[in-house]
């Protein structure tokens, strides 16, 4: 049986912004004591999660990524605002949003990227889309069942105008994920520019 690797496409987010980003998590920290906040780097938004992937099939993926890149001009995004998942009294996952005119460049990306991974046989795990970083995850209680999950409502709504800058959107990695009891590490695969403003671009 061929060896697998957990796998995903997704942009990374630059040393200044994601610096930003850290100083909100340790200020956040003692607000919500029942998260663990990420410290993995890089800071990413993930375009397509896809699971095990085995070996052989790594280049493929790689090369879908590539040509969904070539599609697409540079663009810029804002990070703002803070959201959770599945909702803010009940909070899973605590994440930094996205906003700006990059919005719609970059939801087309993403559906460049789901499309050329499913002529290829791979349906991510979940296509639905909502650009997010995330920040923090619920921590895991006795049995590791979910902690007791503190009401973010407040916090969500005093940090509306929060921002952590913005910056340009200039290629889509392929990274692999390796789960370990410190939390998960990654390690780029391959990387994917995309076209430049005065490029032509090359679907």
């Amino acid at each position: 049986m061929a060896q697998t690797t957990r796998t995903f496409l997704a942009i990374d987010v630059p040393s200044a912004v994601a610096d930003r980003m850290s100083k909100l998590q340790r200020k956040l920290a003692p607000l919500a004591p029942g998260f663990n906040w990420v410290d993995a780097t890089p800071f990413h938004m993930t375009l397509a999660f896809l699971g095990d992937v085995p070996f052989p099939e790594l280049n493929e993926v790689c090369e879908a990524a590539a040509k969904a890149a070539r599609g697409s001009r540079r663009f810029e995004v804002q990070i703002a605002g803070l959201g959770a998942f599945p909702r803010p009294d009940r909070p899973r996952v605590a994440w930094a949003g996205f906003a700006g005119p990059g919005l719609e460049p970059l939801a087309a990306l993403q559906k460049a990227v789901v499309a050329n991974l499913r002529r290829i046989g791979r349906q991510p795990e979940d296509t639905r889309f909502t650009p997010h970083v995330t920040l923090g995850r619920l921590k895991a209680g006795r049995g590791k069942a979910p902690a007791a999950a503190p009401d973010l409502t407040a916090l969500i709504e005093q940090h509306r105008e929060w921002t952590a800058g913005a910056f340009t959107v200039g290629e889509v990695v392929a990274y692999s994920s390796t789960l370990t009891p410190e939390g998960p590490t990654y390690a780029a695969l391959a990387r994917a520019p995309l076209a430049s403003a005065k490029a032509r671009t090359d679907t």
